[in-house]
């Protein structure tokens, strides 16, 4: 690693904006088998310590059959009404074997695909987590189906918790992988959330293998060593107060099998690792680290999808400053050239929000490539991209608009662009 890249490094985790984790209630799915048991004993422990509200989610996949000579069509095989019912019963009753004598939590039942259910219903709460319990063999078992947490980490944008039976209560020995990105330390900002007060908290990162007979590599290594802690020095300083052991760890090699050994060594009750945070590409692929704990770790695993920092990031910038302008109507076309000559090339998320469909995150870790108004139709255009598409763009078009204005930063910089229109307003913001 390059000096060059060190200094980089340092420096994004220096200039990390706020954030602010969602205050909504812990999201617990299940499919009301033993498979999905060990999610509500740790979920119900979790929500005590934070004092959050607890929901259980259970899911059912429509089963149908084809009506053969008719193209296309499907008929339910049962009654919608009596199953729901009945799962729902089936879900009050798991509840009371898990908890019992204590207090029901709300049960939502719904139909649909499991993973996208239980994902959406997280982001319209604000749900701070999804529990969900692990199956015997280390995988997610029948609960939603064998790649059930890896769909939810795709679909969403709420950290997911997959716990191991033998976790009842919070982890005292969790191990955070880290890059030193500011995903990574978002992820380690969660994990304090559902750590013991009194946990052991090991944050490790996995490098490269330096020969140190070399003396050039011998160099590369003692700056890999001073970068790595600076970068661990400031997510600790990122990280509540409390009384936490917090050690620092670096290991070389493949970072998956450095990572399991790591866990095993040390009886870890907890792993906690980011995932991609580069919008499109997320809904693709994930980490390989992610993707590896999740299938092959002993333990409980809890995975932040990059895009959840993004969000928690994006909302704690939306608060009102004194730093906020709006644009007068015949020079919003000049003001957002201006805007683009400013921050083209800078990543930004795009939410809108309606009446009638609440906030919507539209993209993460989008690169701007321009905005404009359009006088005759009183509309915006966003573009995303870059100039070396050849045109492969991405454009947002904003209708109805009525009004535009644009938040800063203390320093000068443009934060939060918002554009108002009939039915509602969305929101730019720059990372």
């Amino acid at each position: 690693m390059s000096s060059s890249a060190t200094h980089s490094t340092s420096e994004t985790l220096a200039t990390l904006e706020p954030t602010r984790f969602p205050e909504g209630p812990i999201v617990v799915a299940t499919d009301t088998t033993e498979s999905s048991d060990a999610a509500i004993p740790l979920a119900g422990a979790l929500a005590s310590m934070a004092r959050a509200d607890a929901i259980l989610v259970s899911v059912m996949e429509p089963v149908n059959v084809p009506i053969y000579g008719v193209d296309g069509m499907v008929v339910s095989m049962e009654n919608a009404e009596e199953t729901r019912d009945q799962r729902r019963s089936a879900a009050a009753a798991q509840l009371m074997r898990m908890r019992p004598g204590a207090a029901a939590w709300p049960v939502t039942v719904t139909s649909g695909e499991p993973a996208h259910e239980v994902t959406r219903h997280a982001h319209d709460l604000n749900a701070r987590l999804i529990v969900v319990g692990r199956g015997r063999h280390h995988g997610v078992d029948r609960l939603l189906g064998g790649e059930a947490v890896l769909r939810m980490l795709q679909l969403g944008d709420t950290p997911v918790l997959a716990v191991e039976p033998t976790l009842t209560a919070p982890p005292r020995r969790v191990v955070v992988a880290t890059d030193f990105s500011p995903f990574s330390l978002y992820a380690a900002q969660v994990a304090m959330t559902v750590a013991a007060p009194d946990a052991t908290v090991w944050l490790l990162h996995v490098g490269p293998p330096f020969d140190e007979t070399v003396p050039f590599l011998r160099d590369r290594a003692e700056k890999y060593r001073e970068m790595s802690a600076s970068a661990f020095a400031r997510i600790r300083s990122a990280l509540p107060d409390g009384r936490h052991s917090v050690q620092d760890v670096v290991l070389t090699g493949s970072a998956p099998d450095a990572l399991l050994d790591f866990l095993a060594a040390h009886d870890a009750d907890l792993v906690v690792s980011a995932t991609h945070g580069y919008g499109f590409l997320r809904r693709m692929i994930l980490g390989s680290v992610a993707a590896t704990l999740i299938r092959r770790a002993h333990c409980s695993v809890l995975a932040v999808p990059g895009s959840a920092r993004t969000v928690a990031a994006a909302r704690a910038q939306q608060v009102p400053n004194a730093n906020t302008r709006g644009f007068a109507t015949m020079a919003m076309d000049a003001e957002l050239a201006a805007f683009t000559t400013r921050n083209i090339g800078r990543r930004c998320t795009v939410e809108v929000d309606t009446g009638d469909m609440g906030a919507q995150v539209l993209g993460h870790d989008l690169m701007l490539a321009g905005a404009s108004f359009d006088h005759h139709s009183t509309s915006v255009a966003i573009m995303f991209g870059t100039s070396t598409l050849k045109g492969m763009h991405l454009t947002h078009s904003i209708s109805g608009v009525t009004g535009i204005d644009l938040s800063g930063t203390a320093g000068g910089s443009d934060q939060v662009l918002r554009i108002a229109h009939t039915d509602g307003q969305t929101l730019l913001t720059l990372h």
